[in-house]
């Protein structure tokens, strides 16, 4: 790569990546605001909540990165356009460095792409889904605290007498109300709270389950020796509940392989899913160059903003590829620009007689 295709590569990069951190700071901070009931009602401190949101920024940040890419490439082409640099680089037959850096920039962006839709978001929310889990145990650990009865949440009260010294809680008792249909109220003499593989486990001991149907007015009672309760089924954080969203790519391939996956079908449209990501970036950064690689002498003020226009062109594919289905589906709008944008590239850059010619006059 010369110096002009790193300086043209410098300018695009710079581009998308300022779009990029302007957009991931205003996600950041959306996060911030949702998850800000970890410090007012879960007792977490501000790292926990600033940790959390950082973790769920990258499930969002996929779906903008590749967009964040095709517009810097916009606003570097037009920059030059502007300052009629790409006029000069056309006339002085230097067009095989403009496309080198278009290269280069696009396979960068397509290979961040795959990077984040295929490793750092199902990373992320795994490691967001052990720290949840770890929030919920904690905060149901501060509630009990003997003798006095606590509400961890709308409609779910815990109480117990005493504990232990190896953790044991005596005389638990825990009250569900959060279902409108039945109500449900756990006794047991001892219970104690332990991690699997499945999350945090309640254990009881030597109880019984009381449901109460608010609807017919019956109530019920189930004896026990010993009784698991998943904090899942008490605090929607309460489980990592490892999905095929929090596995990446290539261990989805080796489990679908080794057919440990109960739902193979969803998993594969989760990879294809992952997969098209890649391919939006190579359509939508073909389109831009397709649109803005070549000069003209039109008045910028009386265009539509092309930054418009490649997030009307980006909405447009999603809405297509969500209503045609998952699967291999995922691939078909993507590929429809991809192919489009190619197209119009060799029909301007025929017109032009750019870049092969200079390309053949420089050999």
């Amino acid at each position: 790569m010369d110096r002009l295709s790193r300086y043209l590569l410098t300018q695009f990069l710079a581009q998308a990546l300022t779009i990029f951190a302007a957009g991931g700071v205003l996600i950041w901070l959306m996060q911030l605001l949702r998850l800000f009931d970890l410090v007012a009602a879960k007792g977490q401190n501000f790292l926990t909540l600033m940790g959390q949101s950082a973790l769920t920024t990258p499930t969002f940040a996929r779906s903008i990165l590749y967009v964040c890419f095709a517009i810097g490439l916009v606003r570097g082409l037009r920059a030059l356009h502007q300052s009629r640099e790409l006029h000069t680089i056309h006339a002085a037959q230097r067009t095989p460095a403009l496309w080198g850096a278009v290269f280069a920039f696009t396979l960068i962006g397509a290979t961040a792409v795959t990077l984040v839709a295929n490793w750092i978001e199902p990373h992320s929310r795994r490691i967001a889904a052990d720290w949840s889990a770890e929030i919920a145990a904690d905060v149901v650990g501060r509630a009990l605290v003997p003798g006095r009865f606590s509400e961890i949440e709308q409609g779910l009260v815990f109480s117990i007498s005493g504990r232990h010294p190896d953790g044991t809680l005596i005389d638990f008792f825990f009250d569900d109300s959060t279902n409108t249909d039945t109500r449900r109220t756990y006794f047991a003499d001892t219970a104690s709270v332990f991690q699997d593989d499945d999350g945090y486990q309640l254990i009881l001991n030597d109880g019984a389950i009381q449901y109460e149907n608010r609807v017919r007015g019956g109530l019920s009672q189930i004896r026990f020796v010993q009784y698991h309760i998943s904090l899942a089924s008490l605090i929607d954080a309460g489980s990592p509940n490892r999905g095929i969203d929090q596995a990446d790519t290539l261990d989805l391939m080796e489990r679908i392989a080794a057919e440990e996956i109960r739902n193979p079908e969803a998993a594969i449209a989760t990879i294809h899913g992952r997969l098209a990501d890649t391919l939006r970036a190579l359509a939508l950064c073909a389109f831009v160059a397709a649109l803005c690689a070549f000069p003209d002498g039109k008045r910028a003020a009386k265009r539509l903003p092309l930054e418009l226009v490649v997030l009307l062109v980006a909405f447009a594919e999603q809405a297509v590829s969500a209503f045609s289905g998952g699967g291999a589906n995922h691939y078909i709008s993507p590929a429809l620009i991809l192919f489009a944008s190619l197209l119009l590239l060799w029909r301007k850059a025929s017109r032009a007689s750019l870049p092969w010619s200079g390309w053949r006059r420089a050999q």
